[in-house]
């Protein structure tokens, strides 16, 4: 029996054991996600028809987040597999038979297309009426006790999992857990469980559905399903103001506000049109720059990670007086050394006499991890240097195929996605740690603010990283870390070496950075800055 692979989401490690406990007496053969997904679908099922396949396995994030499940059971049918399964690593499970696929496929499909359409025009006819809302609005509704410490309801709308690893959970968990130490109490309403926050907290789930016959429509569909749940939950709390992390095709938050009269503070970490755009495969792009400007003009407060995107919003039109710069942080009792790096060490088999690179990050097109896996090739294999890469993404097969012979070797260790709490003591573990971005596409300037980079300065560990944007503004050459120019495989090498030679280099730069870290770069300074902008408010409105 021959099981072909794909990995949508997670780790291929996790994937393979899942699959061998199933299928005992497989041969796993594993395709690339592009083989899936590139070129006309004639081609795509060309490719899988030629792989055999008796089973089409489908790894997934999480199986109640996959939109297009029918799509892939029938494609696998179409293609020839006798069984589909598509899976995941939380015990998430579905198999069909070719036979039935091919059955009810067809009937499901047509189902979810009326299900997708008749959302579509439900939403066209609330997006036209929160615009009208939003435009004839011009004060707040009603009032707020002034006494009493804020209490907030957090939105937590992002179309996707929120316990993958990555640096929008750290900012979630980061920011509730500073903003509460620091007096206010806050309710999370959510659509899914947030990774390394207490489970016992006021948390509100409202779980999407699996139904959308496009990616705009799956994010459209349970948009309007989350907003009347959430809604309905803050005019029952009554809280001082909402907070929202913005996502593409939502506006959970405007509708809420708009009903309640309180006011929304936008957490806009970037332009969802742009990634849409560039990085992510979104359709309806001129429908989500109407979402996008519906949150941006319903704001009370905006706040954005860099200087870069406040220029961004102030070109787009919006009033500079709503945009605050409040970049990501880093809570330093957690991210600090001696967190357990000598018993990962050990368990990783690393030697007391070898220096161990590291890199954690989500494997995207702007972390430059092809390039870190050209610069890995370059240093000598004399050197007793050993490279730990945490993580998962659309590029892991890239670097993946960049890097066999050093993983067969043992000098490289893939790791992939790993538990929240579990980060800490990967990063102690490393000498040196390695942040490689590169420039974003159609020459757009740097606008992100990488978590990472704080989490790195935390440890109190060397530092390679890219002289790009906020970067290169937080760290300084030669005083916190040695900084490379973006996109330079020698120089990254070069720099990487220098450090794995100079012990005393790499602890002199290690302190200096997590003593920066302490003094500007906690969470605590990122949400006062968010209770500082509402007191602000507060005075304004006179209330």
């Amino acid at each position: 029996m021959k099981v072909v692979l794909v990995v949508l989401g997670g780790d291929i490690e996790f994937a393979r054991q899942s699959l061998i406990q199933h299928f005992p007496d497989a041969v796993i053969e594993i395709a690339s996600r592009e083989e899936l997904q590139d070129g006309n679908i004639t081609s795509r099922f060309s490719r899988l028809r030629a792989r055999q396949p008796d089973v089409f396995a489908i790894l997934t994030e999480r199986l109640g987040w996959q939109r297009g499940q029918e799509a892939f059971l029938l494609f696998g049918a179409l293609a020839g597999a006798r069984r589909t399964v598509l899976f995941d690593r939380f015990g998430g499970w579905r198999e069909s038979t070719r036979a039935l696929t091919l059955v009810a496929a067809p009937v499901r499909l047509l189902t979810e297309t009326a299900i997708s359409r008749s959302a579509m025009k439900r939403a066209a006819r609330e997006l036209r009426r929160l615009e009208a809302a939003v435009a004839g609005s011009n004060s707040i509704g009603r009032t707020i006790d002034r006494a009493r410490a804020p209490k907030i309801v957090y939105l937590r709308t992002t179309p996707g999992p929120g316990t993958q690893l990555g640096g929008a959970a750290s900012h979630i968990k980061g920011f509730i857990t500073a903003v509460e130490q620091l007096g206010a109490s806050v309710s999370l309403v959510s659509n899914d469980e947030i990774a390394g926050l207490d489970a016992a907290r006021e948390t509100k789930i409202i779980r999407p559905e699996p139904i959308g016959s496009s990616r705009a429509a799956f994010d459209i569909r349970n948009n309007l399903l989350f907003t009347a749940a959430c809604t309905a939950e803050i005019e029952r709390q009554q809280p001082d103001f909402i907070y929202q992390r913005y996502s593409r095709f939502t506006w959970a938050g405007v509708d809420a506000s708009v009903k309640t009269g309180l006011p929304l503070f936008l957490e806009y970490n970037g332009s969802e049109v742009w990634v849409g755009r560039h990085w992510d495969r979104v359709n309806m792009l001129d429908l989500l720059e109407r979402y996008e400007r519906l949150n941006l003009s319903a704001a009370t407060r905006i706040f954005v990670v860099s200087e870069v995107e406040r220029r961004n919003l102030g070109q787009a039109g919006v009033e500079p007086d709503k945009i605050i710069v409040n970049p990501n942080g880093v809570d330093t009792d957690i991210f600090r050394p001696g967190v357990g790096g000598e018993k990962e060490r050990k368990r990783l088999g690393v030697g007391p006499n070898e220096t161990l690179i590291g890199f954690i990050g989500s494997f995207g097109p702007w972390h430059g991890v092809e390039v870190l896996a050209q610069a890995i090739r370059k240093i000598p294999a004399a050197a007793r240097i050993r490279v730990l890469l945490v993580g998962s993404g659309s590029l892991l097969g890239r670097v993946k195929g960049l890097l066999g012979s050093e993983e067969q070797n043992g000098r490289v260790i893939f790791t992939g996605s790993v538990k929240h709490s579990e980060v800490p003591a990967r990063l102690d573990a490393c000498d040196i740690l390695v942040s490689p971005h590169v420039p974003l596409a159609a020459n757009a300037e740097f606008f992100g603010s990488p978590t990472k980079i704080f989490e790195y300065m935390a440890m109190g560990k060397g530092i390679v990283a890219s002289r790009l944007g906020q970067i290169g503004e937080v760290l300084s050459d030669e005083k916190t870390a040695l900084l490379v120019e973006p996109g330079n495989v020698e120089g990254l090498s070069e720099a990487i070496l220098r450090l794995a030679l100079d012990r005393s280099l790499r602890e002199r730069l290690g302190e200096a950075a997590r003593r920066e870290a302490i003094q500007h770069h906690t969470w605590k300074r990122n949400a006062q800055t968010v209770l500082d902008a509402y007191a602000d408010w507060l005075r304004e409105s006179k209330q």
